[in-house]
């Protein structure tokens, strides 16, 4: 399926108007090309090009999801899909905490995924704070399933790699540093 994209230094959003009281920030887990419209917006790799990719329609998510069964919305994050948009970096395919596998994040990935961050809070008016922007990590760890087994979530939980073993203060200490790039695109 084709999306609506562009080159994330022309990205200007025609967005909605309505209620945007969260963002999440997420990593696909595959290569750095192919995009998901379980978010709303991806940063993905075209050729050599970072781009953002418009892969869901943020009006699904501007309403209390779970009280529609059955009308579509992007579900990026368990249970806090109302209210909320979901963003993407497209990478970490087949990474552990120690090693982030043949797509691993990078800096121009992560200030992209920023970039798109601080837009988003700043046309939504959603604050640059733990409870309004977090990662899927940050989010699991508040709801008990933060980890590396298949049905938990450390995305994002570190930026780079490290062998140490992975702890919850990586999650939050990976989400405050997002913030604070986040802020400084603001």
């Amino acid at each position: 399926m084709h999306y609506p994209s562009w080159p994330v230094a022309e990205w200007q959003p025609d967005l909605p108007k309505g209620r945007i009281d969260n963002i999440y920030i997420h990593w696909s887990a595959h290569d750095y090309h192919e995009v998901f419209p379980a978010y709303h917006f991806c940063v993905a790799l075209d050729a050599e090009q970072i781009m953002v990719v418009n892969t869901h329609d943020v009006r699904e998510n501007m309403r209390s999801v779970y009280d529609s069964h059955g009308e579509p919305y992007a579900a990026h994050t368990r249970k806090r899909n109302s209210f909320a948009l979901g963003i993407s970096v497209m990478g970490m395919q087949d990474s552990k905490p120690d090693d982030f596998g043949p797509y691993p994040l990078t800096d121009e990935l992560v200030d992209a995924l920023c970039r798109v961050a601080a837009r988003l809070a700043a046309y939504y008016g959603v604050p640059i704070d733990a409870d309004h922007i977090m990662t899927h990590a940050e989010a699991a760890l508040r709801d008990g399933y933060f980890g590396t087994q298949p049905e938990q979530r450390w995305d994002i939980a570190r930026l780079k790699p490290d062998p140490r073993p992975l702890v919850p203060q990586d999650a939050l200490d990976a989400g405050e540093e997002l913030r604070a790039r986040i802020r400084r695109f603001s």
